[in-house]
């Protein structure tokens, strides 16, 4: 049986999440900040040995992960992108204030804020709420999110040997529900940008090691 290790690495920081706003597809650019954030993560990882880094296509991740790679010892021969491991598609509630999207959603269903969602409910059922309240139908339910994570990282195993190390590059929304799928509990604990989530994997799924290492 093959099995892996992933570290798996937030984006660093763009304008839009300084703004607070739900970023999603939404292709933006790391702001210097986030330049910064990303730099400090690879030389925090600069003499780990990766035998594979895979980012989102979108530019934030692909950023990050160059920056990553300016400073690791050794630059593994396979590293791509794979849409795949994108954010978390909000629909219609893309680049609108995130604390404004969740107070909406929250006061219909009788909560306060998104944590108020998850502390009485789940984080599967603020997902599925921001699902089912998203007028366009497009924002990803919880099931749609684990699905292609699961996909993906069906994929990645059966490219792997048993051993290798993996860096993936990522997003805030999409770690915190895979790591809410592995068990942690996230309610006020998102992931930091540039921060590391690190995972064994193998074809029976994953197991978390360690949530959100910050730099």
């Amino acid at each position: 049986m093959t099995e892996i290790t992933i570290d798996i690495v937030r984006h660093g920081e763009t304008y839009l999440n300084q703004l607070g706003r739900a970023q999603g597809w939404i292709d933006m650019e790391l702001d210097p900040h986030g330049l910064e954030q990303a730099s400090a993560t690879g030389k925090a990882l600069a003499d780990t040995y990766y035998n594979i880094i895979i980012s989102s296509d979108l530019k934030r991740a692909v950023q990050t992960r160059d920056q990553i790679i300016k400073h690791l010892k050794h630059v593994p021969d396979v590293a791509y992108t794979d849409k795949t491991f994108r954010e978390v598609f909000f629909g219609y509630f893309e680049g609108l204030d995130s604390e404004a999207n969740w107070r909406t959603i929250a006061v219909q269903h009788g909560y306060q804020d998104h944590d108020d969602i998850i502390r009485h409910e789940s984080l599967k059922s603020g997902r599925n709420m921001m699902h089912d309240m998203d007028p366009t139908g497009q924002a990803e339910s919880y099931d749609e999110i684990i699905a292609r994570w699961r996909r993906g990282l069906k994929t990645l195993v059966n490219k792997a040997d048993d051993g290798d190390r993996v860096l993936l590059v990522t997003h805030g929304t999409f770690i915190r529900t895979i790591a809410d799928a592995l068990g942690v509990d996230t309610v006020g604990n998102f992931p930091t940008n540039a921060g590391v989530t690190t995972i064994t994997a193998n074809e029976n799924g994953a197991k978390m090691v360690e949530y959100n290492k910050k730099f």
